[in-house]
Parts: structure tokens; C-alpha cells; sequence
């Protein structure tokens, strides 16, 4: 799950450097792949041996 903190980290490192439109498409890419990290692992059924 390295991407959205890669992603996210380029998007603070445009965001340093001015570049307001990289910055926030980035942010907005960050919170898509963290929405579809969410929604895949809240509604697979969890795998526990009692």
C-alpha cells in the first residue's frame, strides 16, 4: 500500500514548489486510491480461523 503515500508525497512536494494544479490533482488521487483501498478491504469477508 505504498502509492497513496507516494502520491501523496508528490503532491506536498508540488505543493512546495507552487505548482497549484499538480498539487491538487494529486490530492485528488491520493483520495480516490485511499477510497478504493477502503471500500475493497471493509467489504471482503475477513478470514478468521476459530
Amino acid at each position: 500500500m505504498m502509492l497513496p503515500f507516494l502520491t501523496g508525497m508528490l503532491a506536498a512536494w508540488f505543493g512546495l514548489k507552487g505548482h497549484r494544479p499538480a498539487c491538487i490533482s494529486l490530492w485528488l488521487l491520493t483520495l480516490v486510491i485511499f477510497a478504493a483501498w477502503c471500500k475493497f478491504h471493509m467489504t471482503d469477508p475477513m478470514g478468521l480461523s476459530l
